[in-house]
């Protein structure tokens, strides 16, 4: 079985994020032979000269469509390849237009991580309902919502929630990296989120949520408030959190490449989003026994069970949000508590060992169902 990853993204976002972990989980598989054909001087194409993967490249210029489709139909032809697995709408686009040009018998397959809603019209209608896609996998039931009014075949949707290696963050310590470089005493408490800094992440309402925890803190315990990431949003937020008179509580820590290492360091986890398919973080805070705060944006409430697995308020909600985190802060074993809970349902439900199977099975039902469907032509 030959399989052919495809994406069209430069930067390395969730989706090629999750082609690389799938494709390192199955290349010791015997039955699989996995190609990646993303853009040149892409991120991933970095990582995979660095990985010796097999890769292919294509030109992303004036005519970076028209290089892509030229670049699936000779790498299809020439590798004998069974599967194609499509990571991002507009590689889907090529892929659709190359498949025109390929053997029947090539499989189609489409991965979706996020939840934003696809807008209702022809074009999308007919390119999510193609008849050459065989599987559509969501990485939550959030994400295969959206696709409920644009495809009528709803048995081509199916949900694969993304893992993690559970050990590699169980066993993660403190290393109080974050307390040394911003001079942080190790009494105080640091909430946290990890997000790109755009609308979908709503760090408008974690400052909103952080103002009112301050407040809300009677026993006047010390806490500091962390924001890893960068985006487009990074000056308008620096400004609002001035506005609140957060500048001396609030810490824009930028982009990290070592947020394995810093995840640890945080006391609650508290994430703001409005959207969400469901975010790699959210395994990797329970896996480091992190307790979560959250909206209950998109496939987020079918991992954290509101005071189960942690705490859920609704989209904007920055009272509950604040509210939420200082029962944690004051209640040791209702943390405890939460990260018990959590641990136990990120191993059993999301550990890599896990993914690994659910693609193998995927990939072989999608074989087994074309030679079905080949059969069936050949009989009638």
């Amino acid at each position: 079985m030959k399989i052919l990853n495809i994406t069209s993204i430069t930067e390395l976002r969730g989706g090629d994020n999750q082609m690389y972990t799938i494709y390192n989980l199955l290349k010791d598989d015997k039955n699989i032979t996995q190609y990646i054909l993303c853009p040149e001087n892409s991120v991933l194409a970095k990582m995979c000269e660095k990985e010796n993967i097999k890769y292919f490249t294509y030109r992303k210029n004036a005519f970076k469509i028209i290089n892509l489709i030229f670049a699936i139909i000779k790498i299809c032809k020439d590798c004998k390849v069974d599967i194609l697995h499509i990571h991002d709408s507009t590689a889907l686009n090529a892929g659709l237009i190359a498949k025109k040009f390929l053997y029947n018998s090539i499989n189609l397959i489409f991965s979706r991580k996020r939840n934003n809603p696809i807008k209702d019209k022809f074009l999308n209608k007919y390119k999510y309902s193609h008849k050459s896609i065989k599987k559509i996998i969501c990485v939550s039931k959030a994400v295969e919502a959206v696709f409920y009014n644009i495809i009528k075949d709803r048995d081509r949707l199916i949900t694969i929630y993304d893992a993690i290696d559970v050990k590699k963050f169980e066993t993660k310590e403190h290393k109080n990296i974050l307390h040394k470089e911003f001079n942080i005493p190790q009494e105080t408490l640091i909430i946290g989120n990890i997000a790109s800094l755009t609308n979908q992440k709503d760090i408008y309402t974690f400052i909103d949520t952080a103002k009112k925890v301050l407040q809300k803190n009677e026993k006047m315990i010390p806490i500091k408030f962390i924001v890893i990431g960068e985006g487009s949003l990074i000056d308008n937020l620096k400004s609002y959190s001035l506005k609140n008179n957060l500048s001396n509580d609030l810490i824009f820590a930028g982009y990290r490449s070592n947020v394995l290492d810093l995840l640890p360091e945080f006391n609650i986890f508290l994430i703001t989003s409005i959207t969400e398919g469901l975010p790699l973080s959210i395994y990797e805070a329970m896996a480091c026994g992190v307790p979560i705060v959250a909206t209950k944006a998109g496939g987020i409430p079918e991992v954290v069970i509101d005071a189960k697995t942690g705490f859920l308020a609704e989209i904007k909600d920055s009272n509950t949000l604040s509210d939420c985190v200082i029962k944690l802060i004051n209640d040791p074993s209702l943390k405890e508590k939460f990260t018990n809970n959590a641990l136990a349902a990120v191993k059993k439900n999301h550990d890599l060992n896990t993914l690994k199977k659910n693609y193998e099975k995927l990939y072989t039902d999608t074989m087994n169902d074309s030679s079905n469907d080949n059969n069936s032509m050949l009989r009638n």
